[in-house]
């Protein structure tokens, strides 16, 4: 055991010497309201919040058709549409915001500044005057406020990124543009929100203030949570193998908001935390993998909400709300027999049984915790943390990192990746792809590892650290072979879920590398889903259209497509749809009696530009779809559109879609459908096949993947 007089546990165990156990009056905290899903800066209460009527989305220069450099060059179509001197690579119609923006250039495998001559042109609400218009590096350079760091930053000091957390709002679209980047290589990736409905929200004018924002993004390793009604508990418990000792309980409802443990290093893989909320176990993992640790490097993580302080301390500052209670607890559970704690190492020991490794002793762990006694605001879901590890991966398969049932949001993760095999770094070229909702395709599809930590060209400026994400090392293991860590805390950003989510990366830069992989993801969720599907139109069956009055008023034309949906490997599927000019549409989906919230999914074919379209329910804009992201090479697209309807039907909504024309050159004048789906909440739902013939339809919820 390492000598307790220097250990960080003793030096946590001076400085809580006088802690204790103090409560507070209960204060109930209010219900959601206006709050928007990218407010979490105002307070931290509010991470854990799951939005009704949000979808948390990416937009990227990722490859059509699954090639190792993505979008990048002439030639290689990287916009939606080119209008006169400008290629719109961002184009949204309806409320939203823009909360993340990252982009790199370089050549030769190597960073390089951004290109001045290169401008970015931000439109919202339709105007057409640019609200903002800057040579490319003043978006992050700091010289363009609100534009400022720790919001921004470049490549410097982003390891090869640049990077901006600047949330941009608008109420009824926006339009992101460059201009003389048509032979630039470039590569970007524009996180997102898509919002039922314009509520709350405000669209940005560059005046605002966004100090708060700042503050925590300056903050790495300390608390930043402010005094509030809490309660702290602290001590110091002995660990002997096989034992667990419960170092905090709580009945009622509240929020742990600070889990700080000290003991030696080498300990941290022979104990397991244990977190439960309203008797469900979210949970169970060794501390040097839910805290961020990995093999550790010259530099552990440090982040706002997750890593090792200064002090040599663990902690977790992720809000962690309950409404009936609460327990944490930790299990010795030994070393593992190989005593290597890689990616991939066998586990030290069954959860199940607790069963422990060998080499194991007593250990001492000092801990500290916060509880919050107020009642957690309305919408929250119940904190988690999920681990996945391969020490090999399969080439050709995307290593899963995480597979979940129910209603969540993702709000950060830790990965390190390592080499099986000298060679390259091109473990970290793989693309991150997020199948959700049950979606055939990736919703959110990346560009590659480092890109997804705002870094670029492998980290090739070294090692860094920042309140949000980081890379704190690369090094080599026992046998000489690179592994990489690095994490990125998703505030404002993280994907969102209504019912599923099962999220990948790929394996090296066409899935042809296997690597040692281990990733970490937190998150939030509540279950059952809130959203099933309960009606679905193929336009293909002439009785489904009749069921459904499917009517278009004008010219169209019914064409068989056999193509493939995104993702590696590709899906291969084949329909008939209609395509249409610019004109109206109209249909009727049906729904449980009970249901308020809508959510209109489309299939549709990609290869067309443009098709954009608005969309009624009961002679009411409920929503719009966006312009589409052209893929001649896979041309299965689905999107959906959370609709807002004012006063929901009993059991059916009439719903028109109005395809409009758009920019000369950016619209092909066609709108393409292939089927259309209503998902909504309700009460007990029926499972059913076969209804693809339409042999089911209200109250019904059908097969959950076609």
């Amino acid at each position: 055991m390492a000598d307790q007089n220097h250990s960080p546990l003793r030096r946590l165990a001076k400085s809580l010497l006088a802690a204790t156990l103090v409560s507070y009056p209960l204060v109930a905290r209010p219900l959601l309201g206006e709050t928007l899903p990218w407010e979490t800066w105002q307070d931290l209460h509010r991470l854990p919040v799951l939005h009704q009527g949000d979808q948390s989305l990416l937009r990227s220069s990722h490859c059509p058709d699954g090639c190792r450099f993505d979008r990048h060059s002439e030639g290689d179509w990287r916009y939606i549409y080119v209008d006169g001197e400008e290629g719109t690579i961002f184009e949204e119609s309806g409320p939203g915001a823009i909360t993340r923006i990252w982009m790199t250039t370089g050549v030769g495998g190597v960073s390089t500044p951004l290109n001045p001559e290169v401008r970015i042109r931000i439109y919202l609400d339709g105007s057409t005057a640019p609200i903002v218009d800057v040579p490319l590096p003043a978006l992050f350079d700091g010289s363009t406020p609100p534009f400022a760091p720790p919001l921004v930053g470049g490549r410097l000091t982003s390891s090869g990124g640049n990077f901006s957390y600047v949330p941009i709002p608008y109420r009824t679209g926006c339009r992101v543009s460059l201009v003389g980047a048509d032979e630039t290589r470039l590569w970007y990736q524009i996180n997102f929100h898509r919002l039922a409905d314009a509520d709350g929200v405000t669209s940005f004018t560059g005046d605002e203030d966004l100090s708060a924002q700042a503050a925590l993004m300056s903050t790495q390793g300390a608390d930043p949570w402010p005094p509030g009604s809490v309660g702290v508990r602290s001590g110091s418990v002995p660990l002997e193998p096989g034992t667990e000792h419960e170092i905090e309980a709580v009945d009622g409802h509240g929020s742990v908001t600070a889990l700080e443990l000290g003991l030696d290093p080498s300990q941290w893989p022979e104990v397991e935390l244990r977190l439960s909320f309203d008797d469900q176990l979210t949970v169970q993992m060794r501390l040097d993998e839910f805290f961020a640790m990995g093999r550790v490097g010259p530099e552990p993580t440090r982040s706002l909400l997750v890593g090792l302080n200064a002090e040599g301390v663990l902690y977790s500052y992720f809000p962690m709300p309950f409404f009936r209670n609460a327990r944490i607890a930790l299990l010795h559970r030994g070393s593992p027999e190989t005593g290597s704690t890689d990616p991939g190492s066998p586990d030290p020991g069954s959860p199940e049984t607790g069963s422990t490794g060998t080499g194991s002793t007593e250990t001492t762990v000092t801990y500290r915790v916060r509880v919050d006694n107020n009642l957690p605001l309305a919408g929250s879901g119940l904190f988690g943390a999920a681990l996945s590890q391969n020490d090999a991966t399969t080439t050709g398969i995307d290593f899963q990192t995480l597979s979940l049932d129910g209603h969540g949001k993702l709000v950060g993760t830790f990965l390190e990746l390592g080499a099986t095999a000298p060679g390259l770094r091109d473990y970290l070229e793989g693309d991150e792809r997020l199948f959700i909702d049950h979606s055939p395709h990736p919703v959110v599809y990346g560009t590659g590892v480092e890109d997804a930590f705002n870094g670029g060209f492998y980290f090739d400026m070294g090692p860094f650290s920042s309140a949000l994400h980081g890379a704190p090392y690369t090094t080599l293991d026992v046998d000489g072979l690179p592994y990489t860590a690095a994490y990125r805390l998703m505030l404002t950003d993280g994907a969102t879920f209504e019912s599923r989510i099962e999220a990948g990366l790929e394996s090296g830069p066409t899935g042809n590398v296997s690597m040692a992989a281990r990733s970490v993801t937190w998150f939030y969720r509540r279950q059952p889903a809130q959203l099933s599907l309960w009606d679905r139109l193929v336009l293909a069956h002439e009785g489904d259209r009749a069921k459904h009055h499917y009517q278009v008023d004008g010219a169209h034309t019914f064409k068989p497509l056999d193509g493939l949906f995104e993702g590696e490997p590709p899906t291969p599927a084949t329909g008939t749809g209609v395509y249409r000019p610019p004109g109206s549409a109209s249909l009727t989906l049906a729904a449980y009696p009970t249901s308020t919230r809508f959510r209109l999914r489309r299939r549709l074919d990609a290869a067309a530009a443009g098709q954009r379209a608005a969309i009624l329910v009961n002679g009411e804009v409920a929503g719009h779809f966006p312009a589409v992201d052209v893929n001649q090479d896979r041309r299965w697209r689905e999107i959906d559109i959370d609709l807002s309807v004012v006063d929901p039907p009993t059991t059916e909504l009439a719903i028109s879609v109005i395809a409009e024309a758009g920019p000369p050159s950016g619209n092909s004048d066609t709108f393409t459908a292939f089927r259309y789906e209503l998902w909504a909440d309700g009460a007990s739902m029926i499972f059913a096949d076969g209804f693809e013939s339409g042999d089911f339809r209200a109250w019904t919820v059908i097969s959950q993947r076609p």
